[in-house]
């Protein structure tokens, strides 16, 4: 028998055991290797995620935290609302009686237009008991509404302090659809004619809305037109900047049907006001004109010479009993922007908001003249507007 080589048991079992525990070391150290690489990309992970959450959020003194937005549109690319546009607001509902149509200090009374609405007379207020000393007026007879009462004030305060002029008289205001009906017979009397041009049929007189005043002059002891020129000028030219026209001027005799009236003055509000003197309209025009904006088309948009900024628009009347007039609101969405609503007297609604409140433009400070009134007189009663 060939005599093989002795093998040693003791040492294969530790060579062998050596083998196994070799091969277990470099696979602990591949593990070691990988959870090494595991937990330096984790730590990368955790330290992007806490600057993206420093970037988001600030660390307050009482340990709270506050998100912070930041802006990363561009400032030049940003743009300012349109004040013109429906976009531009939320708005809310209000229901207008449709009747209303002959209400407000936009109607439009002439000739061939009857107002539909006469005044609650208890609304007007006597000129003669609220007037300043600025300015004169026939008697306690003449009423006009509040806005005109205040607008007047305003306007003759500022036409003395500019001209030092206190010669200008009120001599007529409102009438009802009676009193004119008796001044529309007197002329046919004394003309004998089946009708006038000079005396308005009841119900057509500018003077019924209680918007209208005619002026006179008054220097304490005799009468004398007011026809718009010398001193007199100053009212023609700035009347607008107190919310008034000189609601029959020359040129638009074809469109009024009246003739030219320096004396007759009608209240209709600044921003209507600033728009027909600007654009050289009479009502008439400017009812026509201000259709073209509604709150579909966009608003018409007026800055007053005071700042006052003004959005106006047109609402046609429903065929129902009642309008639905859309307002807006302000930044908060809750609370509406001053507004008024005033029927032109044909077939729909004015409305005018104001976006910006003015800062006025007359003068507070008392005058220096004779707070007194002349009595009427025939001569006065006589020189009534034809209107």
């Amino acid at each position: 028998m060939k005599k093989g080589k002795r093998i040693d048991y003791v040492s294969f079992k530790k060579k062998a055991s050596r083998i196994r525990y070799g091969n277990l070391a470099l696979l602990l150290a591949i593990l070691l290797i990988i959870i090494a690489i595991i937990c330096v990309s984790c730590s990368s992970s955790k330290k992007k995620t806490g600057d993206s959450e420093n970037s988001d959020t600030n660390e307050n003194q009482d340990g709270s935290v506050t998100d912070i937005i930041e802006d990363e549109a561009d400032p030049e690319a940003s743009t300012t609302s349109d004040p013109t546009q429906q976009s531009s607001y939320l708005f809310a509902s209000v229901t207008v009686s449709s009747d209303k149509v002959g209400s407000g200090h936009l109607v439009l009374v002439n000739n061939n237009i009857a107002l539909q609405n006469e005044v609650n007379e208890d609304e007007l207020v006597i000129v003669r008991e609220y007037k300043n000393s600025a300015y004169w007026v026939k008697d306690y007879s003449v009423l006009v509404l509040p806005d005109t009462m205040d607008a007047l004030n305003e306007m003759l305060l500022a036409f003395y302090n500019a001209t030092g002029n206190d010669s200008v008289m009120v001599r007529s205001g409102y009438r009802s659809f009676a009193y004119q009906q008796e001044l529309y017979e007197d002329e046919l009397a004394s003309t004998g004619e089946d009708s006038s041009e000079l005396v308005a049929k009841a119900g057509y007189s500018e003077h019924h809305t209680g918007y209208a005043v005619d002026f006179t002059t008054y220097n304490g002891s005799s009468y004398s037109d007011f026809d718009g020129t010398g001193d007199y000028e100053w009212i023609i030219k700035n009347c607008y900047k107190y919310g008034f026209i000189n609601r029959y001027p020359e040129g638009k005799e074809s469109i009024t049907l009246i003739d030219n009236e320096p004396w007759h003055f009608r209240y209709v509000g600044i921003p209507h006001a600033q728009v027909m003197y600007e654009y050289d309209m009479c009502l008439e025009e400017y009812i026509s004109f201000i259709k073209n904006y509604t709150i579909d088309t966009g608003f018409l948009l007026v800055n007053a010479d005071d700042g006052a900024q003004y959005i106006i628009y047109y609402v046609p009347m429903s065929s129902s009993d009642t309008t639905t007039i859309y307002v807006p609101l302000q930044d908060d969405g809750v609370i509406a922007y001053p507004y008024e609503i005033s029927g032109n007297n044909v077939d729909g609604f004015i409305i005018t908001v104001t976006l910006q409140e003015g800062t006025g433009v007359a003068s507070s400070s008392e005058t220096t003249a004779e707070d007194e009134t002349a009595e009427g007189t025939e001569e006065t009663e006589n020189s009534e507007s034809a209107e």
